[in-house]
């Protein structure tokens, strides 16, 4: 055998199968699959990343939720607070405001006659415990 026929027949084979097309455009197909298998890629990776900031959107929103929750909580605790101070000064002017004998003009002790004068007194001195943060 030479090689014309050994050349023939090969090319004989590969024509009518679509042999001789696989061989010249196997490089090109190689290419093309490379790019698809690289955009299915990338397609994954937007869908992760896509349900990531869904997931940090909804997290940033749970946050702000319960951050306004812990606000409302300390300004009720703060007020809470307050009234009781309130509270606490009201019981204190009525101990001392306490009228032992029968008649009140004739307190024991004597501070009836100006209660006005020691409520305003307690009051500037609760309203500077409040500023100045002493007791």
């Amino acid at each position: 055998m030479d090689w014309t026929t050994i050349i023939s027949a090969l090319l004989a084979a590969l024509i009518p199968t679509g042999g001789l097309l696989a061989i010249v455009t196997i490089k090109e197909r190689k290419t093309a699959l490379q790019i698809d298998n690289q955009k299915s890629i990338a397609d994954s990776y937007k869908q992760l990343a896509d349900e990531y900031r869904e997931r940090e959107a909804k997290t940033q929103e749970l946050m702000a939720a319960k951050e306004a929750e812990v606000l409302e909580q300390i300004k009720l605790n703060s007020s809470l607070r307050h009234k009781l101070d309130d509270a606490h000064t009201e019981t204190a002017v009525c101990r001392i405001m306490y009228c032992r004998n029968s008649k009140c003009p004739q307190r024991d002790p004597p501070f009836g006659s100006d209660a006005e004068g020691v409520v305003g007194k307690l009051k500037e001195q609760s309203k500077a415990a409040y500023e100045g943060g002493t007791e």
